[in-house]
C-alpha cells in the first residue's frame, strides 16, 4: 500500500489490528485489492433488514385463491335427510362408484361420445343440510371439497372472469376435487335483455365448463326458481332437500345436543320437534341458546325443557322479525320532512 493510500485509508486485520502493508492473515496483494475496490467505489456493509428486496405485489390479473379447499368434515352417517333426498344423493353415489361399468361394461360411452362428470343441484331452504351433503358426498368419495369463492372470482377486466372460471374448473379437475357452487344463484341466474351482457357471457362460460366438466360440480341454493333455465338439461341429479319432518327433527335434536351437556330431566325432544317446524341449522341454534341461558344462571345449573322452549320460541321468531318494515311510512315521512 503507497503512503497516499495510507493517508486515506486504514485496513485493519480482525487478529492483528492495523495493517500498514501486510501481517500473517492479511497478504499485501489482498490489502492492494482491497484499496483498489475502495478506490473505484464499493461499499461493504452489514445486511439491514430494511434493505432486503421487498417481496413485489402479484398483478392484479393474476387470480388469487378462486376456490376454498375443504377437507370434509361429515360423513354419511352424519346425515339426517327425508328418504328422497338420501336417495337421490345414493344414486349420485352409485354412478359415480361404477362410471366404468355404465360407459365401457355397458357402451354408454358409445351413446355419449365421452366420459361425463356429474353435475348435482341441491335445493331447498337455509339449513337443510345442502353444504353438510356436499361435504358428506366428497368424503364418501375420498376428495377434498373446492369451494368457489366468488368474491375472486369475478373481476372488474374484461375477459378476466371467463379465465378465472376456466382456472377454478382445470384446478378442480387436475386435484380430483368435487367442486361446490355454495349459493350458486348469485353466479347461475337467469340471462335476458335486462342483465349486463358481459353478465350474461359469464353465464354462458359457467354453463359451458359444466357441461363438459369430467368431473363432479355441486350447485346449492335457497332459490332455484331464479336459476338459469339452461340448467335443467346440464344438471344430472336434482336433490330436494325440505324442512325435516317432526321425526327427522327429534333426530337433529338429539345429535345436536352433547353428550356432555347437562340436561334436566324434564328435556324431552320429541315434545320439541313436534311443537316447532325448524331447519337443521335453526334446531342448532336452539340448541346454544338454550345453553346460553342455563349459563346465565350459573355453570352448575342444568339445562332444562323450560330453557329450550324459550330459545325455539325466539328462533321461530326470526322470520317475523326479518319480515318487518322497521321504517314504518309515518316514521319514513317525519324522516323526510326532518330532512327537507
Amino acid at each position: 500500500m503507497g503512503k497516499e493510500d495510507r493517508d486515506q485509508w486504514i485496513v485493519k486485520c480482525p487478529k492483528c489490528g492495523r495493517v500498514n502493508g501486510s501481517c500473517r492473515h492479511v497478504s499485501r496483494e489482498d490489502v492492494r485489492r482491497i484499496v483498489r475496490l475502495l478506490k473505484a467505489g464499493v461499499e461493504v456493509f452489514p445486511a439491514d433488514e430494511e434493505d432486503e428486496p421487498e417481496t413485489p405485489e402479484p398483478h392484479i390479473h393474476e387470480p388469487a385463491h378462486l376456490a376454498h379447499v375443504i377437507k370434509p368434515r361429515f360423513r354419511w352417517s352424519d346425515l339426517v335427510l327425508a328418504p328422497t333426498t338420501r336417495e337421490a344423493l345414493e344414486d349420485a353415489l352409485t354412478e359415480l362408484r361404477h362410471k366404468k361399468l355404465m360407459y365401457q361394461g355397458w357402451g354408454l360411452r358409445k351413446v355419449v361420445k365421452k366420459t361425463k362428470g356429474l353435475s348435482l343441484l341441491f335445493a331447498g331452504p337455509p339449513g337443510t343440510g345442502k353444504t353438510m351433503a356436499a361435504e358428506a358426498v366428497a368424503h364418501e368419495l375420498e376428495r377434498p371439497l373446492h369451494e368457489v369463492n366468488y368474491a375472486q372470482l369475478e373481476n372488474m377486466w374484461v375477459g378476466e372472469t371467463e379465465k378465472n372460471v376456466e382456472r377454478v374448473f382445470a384446478k378442480a379437475a387436475e386435484d380430483g376435487a368435487v367442486l361446490f357452487f355454495d349459493e350458486a344463484d348469485a353466479v347461475f341466474f337467469r340471462r335476458g335483455f335486462m342483465t349486463a351482457p358481459w353478465m350474461n357471457r359469464d353465464v354462458n362460460v359457467l354453463l359451458s365448463h359444466i357441461e363438459n366438466f369430467p368431473g363432479v360440480v355441486i350447485l346449492a341454493t335457497n332459490l332455484a326458481r331464479t336459476l338459469d333455465r339452461a340448467l335443467d338439461r346440464r344438471i344430472d341429479i336434482a336433490v330436494e332437500f325440505p324442512i325435516p319432518d317432526a321425526t327427522q327433527r327429534a333426530e337433529i335434536f338429539r345429535r345436536c345436543v352433547p353428550k356432555k351437556a347437562p340436561l334436566a330431566k324434564d328435556v324431552n325432544f320429541t315434545v320439541l320437534a313436534q311443537r316447532y317446524v325448524l331447519s337443521g341449522g335453526s334446531i342448532l341454534n336452539v340448541v346454544r341458546q338454550a345453553m346460553r341461558t342455563a349459563l346465565r344462571r350459573g355453570r352448575r345449573h342444568r339445562i332444562t325443557q323450560a330453557d329450550f322452549l324459550q330459545a325455539a320460541e325466539r328462533e321461530s321468531k326470526k322470520g317475523t322479525l326479518l319480515a318487518q318494515d322497521h321504517l314504518a311510512p309515518s316514521l319514513r315521512q317525519e324522516r323526510i320532512r326532518g330532512y327537507a
